[in-house]
């Protein structure tokens, strides 16, 4: 059986709606830091197999802790089909009545989310649904490779896909993502990278060599390209992959993103604040695209606007720690040391432990302040 490349799927994220009612938080261990997305990502862990609906709840709420990770994400697509092996098994197979539902769709976007979060989040708990599966799949090396990279066994996972590409290249080119996806775990990017490359020479091969019926944007594959470049501190080479995302795909606001973020780094506000003020335009529902811009707008020293994008943020995502320190921090520029005190104080309600550093800072601040 085939492994679906779901990295094909494009779903528009102008706009991410919140659930229409919040689950409950589930329970955690004792001693566990309620603040913590990871807290709630691990019990979502713990009740994938026998409790999905548990689970569920439990991934919601480390989305909403934290949606700079692509984790829980990712890990709510896959509950939605924990639920129901069936619907997992038709979903595989692409049957219409299951990819038309708009339960689907929605569920879906999840998934498209978590890849502009991280293209190379770990999907271990996709092979947990593969797992369940059992004796239902055709079983092949795809599957089996799959199978062991989900089980952290990634050295082992790259071998055997390397071993499928170079056995068909052709028809085997998509298991390169598949490699990539094993060599990150191995913490090898720059082989992750060349598998990338190797892939999209090929696709791009295609293009030129038969026609295509439909064309296919390779603005995704560049887009992974310009993230494993910018974790590796290649900026200019970053820079390129996610300038030539947007050049198959004007729509990838990730990469204008990404293109925001090194502005930031290299001091050009003038780029920052251009790429970060057209992914808000093509986001207005992305937290974490607000926050960036609002980061953009505070280098540009425009402390009023850049306030406004961290409460923008906020209004996205209430739950999320971080933005409140800034809204602290503008407050505290602007001389409004009342609504300063409310921010920062609103900041550790929410922060999780380990931001410890910060919590410090933002105390010794309140005192400054006489809170």
């Amino acid at each position: 059986m085939r492994i679906r490349s779901t990295l094909l799927l494009a779903f528009t994220l102008a706009s991410a709606p919140l659930a229409a009612q919040e689950p409950e938080r589930p329970s955690l261990p004792r001693g566990a830091d309620t603040n913590d997305w990871e807290a709630y990502f691990e019990a979502g862990e713990a009740r994938f197999i026998q409790f999905p609906r548990e689970a569920t709840a439990a991934f919601y709420w480390a989305s909403r802790l934290d949606p700079t990770r692509a984790e829980p994400i990712f890990a709510r697509w896959a509950s939605f089909f924990a639920v129901d092996d069936g619907t997992f098994e038709s979903y595989l197979r692409e049957e219409e009545f299951v990819m038309r539902r708009s339960a689907t769709i929605a569920n879906d976007s999840l998934l498209t989310r978590a890849y502009y979060r991280n293209p190379f989040v770990h999907r271990g708990l996709e092979v947990g649904l593969f797992v369940r599966l059992g004796r239902r799949l055709a079983w092949d090396g795809a599957t089996n490779a799959f199978v062991n990279y989900g089980q952290g066994e990634f050295q082992r996972a790259a071998a055997q896909f390397g071993r499928l590409v170079r056995a068909n290249p052709e028809r085997n080119v998509r298991l390169r993502h598949y490699r990539a996806l094993a060599l990150v775990g191995a913490q090898e990017p720059d082989s992750a990278a060349a598998e990338i490359q190797e892939l999209l020479q090929a696709l791009r091969s295609r293009d030129e060599s038969s026609v295509q019926r439909m064309y296919e944007s390779k603005a995704l594959w560049e887009y992974s390209l310009g993230m494993l470049y910018e974790r590796q501190n290649r900026p200019a080479d970053a820079a390129a992959a996610y300038e030539r995302a947007l050049v198959e795909d004007l729509a990838m606001y990730p990469a204008h993103a990404g293109l925001g973020r090194l502005a930031i780094a290299a001091k050009d506000t003038t780029a920052a604040l251009s790429h970060l003020s057209q992914a808000v335009e093509a986001a207005p529902g992305d937290a974490v695209i607000h926050y960036d811009y609002g980061n953009a707008l505070l280098q540009a020293r425009r402390p009023e606007e850049a306030l406004a994008a961290y409460r923008r943020a906020l209004e996205l995502e209430p739950y999320w720690a971080l933005p409140y320190v800034r809204v602290g921090q503008m407050h505290d520029m602007l001389g409004r040391g009342a609504e300063a005190l409310v921010a920062y104080r609103e900041y550790l309600s929410r922060a999780p432990r380990n931001q410890a550093e910060t919590i410090t800072r933002v105390q010794q601040r309140i005192a400054a302040l006489g809170g």
